[in-house]
């Protein structure tokens, strides 16, 4: 399956490392993944937000992985962080995530999650071709 990801020509380029559209092919299983915390697997969760991001990555990686999907498949990622994040830390955490083909996304700094130990919470949206 193919989601073709684009940046249109009549609106100012994206400002980071993301895609301003990403479409989904007709008849696709749509799987909405929850927000997933900095857990680790075991359920630790580290003190640092880097470290935080690249566990809810690596959730919705193996997620992704039990669906038999992989990240080619997220269309549409939103993340939400409790602190700022080095940029280019947060770049490099992010790149390896995509893999240099970015969906859609969404990215903001909020005052809080639902615990105070809580940095990072991305949701992911993933398609599916029809069995």
């Amino acid at each position: 399956m193919t989601i073709v990801r684009k940046n249109p020509p009549n609106v100012a380029a994206p400002v980071g490392r993301y895609h301003h559209v990403a479409i989904v092919p007709a008849g696709s299983e749509i799987l909405a993944i929850s927000g997933q915390l900095g857990l680790a697997p075991d359920g630790s969760l580290p003190d640092t937000i880097e470290d935080q991001l690249k566990n809810a990555f690596g959730n919705i990686e193996r997620i992704l992985e039990s669906e038999d999907l992989d990240v080619r498949s997220v269309f549409k990622i939103n993340m939400w962080l409790a602190k700022p994040i080095d940029r280019e830390r947060y770049v490099e955490i992010w790149r390896s995530f995509h893999q240099d083909d970015p969906p859609a996304t969404m990215f903001a700094y909020v005052a809080g999650l639902i615990r105070p130990e809580y940095l990072v919470e991305v949701e992911a949206w993933a398609a599916r071709e029809p069995a």
